[in-house]
């Protein structure tokens, strides 16, 4: 194993990690060139967000970036942080993730061995948070397979890479809906990550389906809804996997919201074509219609993109190219989850987020991890600053629209700024320091506002 050790610690505990057990990570960067040399580097430069791991691996190599008495920040809470080794296996596009699979396994061999480790020691990131990770090796069943190549008396063996043969993409819609909202992206003076879509009649309430093969990731009901908190009412969300076609391979989700009946069930797969609910009027509406969206990889603010010409491109025409028709099960009405408690965050979860807004500068008392009425009051500010739904609960819209205004204040940051410019506070916070440092960029560089991002990838910046 190669060795890059990081020469901070101003991203780990300064105690020493007693090894009891072993967690499997994830990177969810898809991006091309998001190998372990890269993310090695993410930790040597010190841009790894709030979090540290030990050892990334990819198709080629495994490489150490910390050593195993390390205490780490990699799982939420300081029980894992403190006590257990985390592996990060890299899911870059142009790599071999059954590759990189074996070759995690052989890490975490390695170590079961060293620390005399057994079977039930190695657990997913999932375990300790809740959180989707690993969420490739998760989504395809493998965990299983990982855990039996990482017995001490394992010898991998060679597996040919599957490839993708989703062909068949489906409109949501009926034929005859009609566009009543397009899609407007990020800083456009508000935010709207998708297209809205009515039926022919007013009142009408539409059959909504699938447009690829999948998993149903969640359903719920207003508030809850993975990417639309607040917002969507009733949502569907699937999650298609990687995607491949002449266009290139993404791990792409849709979005379905303001539903007034759903079709499907949390965990339940899904063909292209498949009657999944119907619009509605729940949620933050003015009449009946569907709010579809489509991200792509990661679940950063950012990944969204629109949706109507995605479909395009699959030669699907929303409003003039019938549905594809599926022999799925015929589909069982499912009763709709109620908007969970306050609790659906957890401790750890709350006393992040109490330190985030305190890093803001919003007053939200000590961090005790408990959400209260100043948690609630900070996540509100926060919320009405950025545009959001003003509902005092932190989910995953508004962690999504804090990420990606961290990730972009780091990116302003790498740029060349005119005197009189400094950096910024990657805090998430986007103020008045933040705009002028962009207007800034976006003179120096003759760019728009609207193509900021696309930009800031081609320089290598993002």
């Amino acid at each position: 194993m190669k060795s890059q050790l990081v020469e901070h610690d101003d991203r780990i505990y300064d105690g020493i990690n007693s090894c009891l057990s072993v967690t499997v990570h994830e990177t969810a960067n898809t991006d091309p060139g998001a190998d372990a040399e890269a993310h090695a580097n993410l930790q040597s430069n010190g841009g790894a967000r709030q979090a540290s791991w030990h050892v990334q691996v990819d198709d080629t190599e495994a490489i150490r970036s910390y050593p195993d008495t390390a205490q780490c920040w990699h799982g939420g809470t300081r029980e894992p942080n403190e006590t257990s080794l985390a592996v990060e296996i890299c899911v870059n596009e142009d790599g071999d993730y059954d590759a990189a699979f074996k070759r995690a396994a052989g890490v975490v061999r390695d170590w079961r061995i060293k620390h005399k480790l057994s079977r039930s020691d190695v657990k997913q990131h999932f375990e300790w948070t809740g959180k989707n990770c690993p969420s490739e090796m998760r989504l395809a069943g493998r965990w299983e397979e990982f855990l039996d190549l990482t017995e001490p008396s394992s010898k991998p063996t060679a597996k040919k890479k599957e490839k993708s043969t989703v062909t068949k993409f489906s409109s949501p819609l009926p034929v005859g809906v009609y566009r009543t909202d397009g899609f407007d992206g990020i800083g456009r003076g508000r935010q709207h990550m998708g297209t809205d879509w009515a039926g022919p009649n007013v009142g009408d309430k539409t059959e909504v389906y699938a447009v690829a093969d999948g998993v149903v990731e969640e359903t719920g009901g207003p508030g809850r809804g993975a990417v639309l908190a607040g917002h969507s009412g009733m949502i569907i969300v699937l999650d298609h996997g990687i995607l491949k076609d002449k266009n290139g391979a993404d791990r792409i989700r849709t979005n379905y919201g303001h539903l007034s009946k759903i079709y499907v069930k949390e965990g339940q797969r899904v063909k292209a074509g498949q009657l999944i609910g119907r619009t509605g009027d729940t949620g933050n509406v003015t009449g009946v219609h569907l709010h579809f969206g489509v991200r792509e990889n990661g679940t950063g603010y950012g990944n969204y993109f629109d949706p109507e010409g995605w479909l395009k491109g699959k030669g699907v025409i929303v409003g003039k190219t019938k549905p594809l028709t599926s022999d799925s099960v015929t589909p069982v009405a499912s009763t709709p989850k109620p908007k969970p408690a306050k609790s659906g965050n957890s401790k750890a979860d709350n006393e992040a987020i109490q330190l985030a807004l305190t890093t803001m500068g919003l007053d939200v008392g000590y961090a005790d991890g408990v959400d209260g009425p100043k948690q609630e009051a900070g996540v509100k500010a926060f919320q009405k600053h950025h545009g959001l739904d003003q509902d005092g609960y932190w989910g995953p819209l508004t962690q999504d629209v804090y990420e990606y205004n961290k990730r972009l204040q780091r990116a302003l940051n790498s740029m060349k700024h005119s005197a009189g410019i400094t950096d910024v506070k990657a805090d998430g916070w986007i103020g008045k320091a933040t705009n002028r440092l962009k207007a800034d960029v976006l003179k120096r560089n003759r760019w728009t506002e609207k193509n900021l991002i696309s930009n800031l990838k081609k320089v290598g910046a993002w």
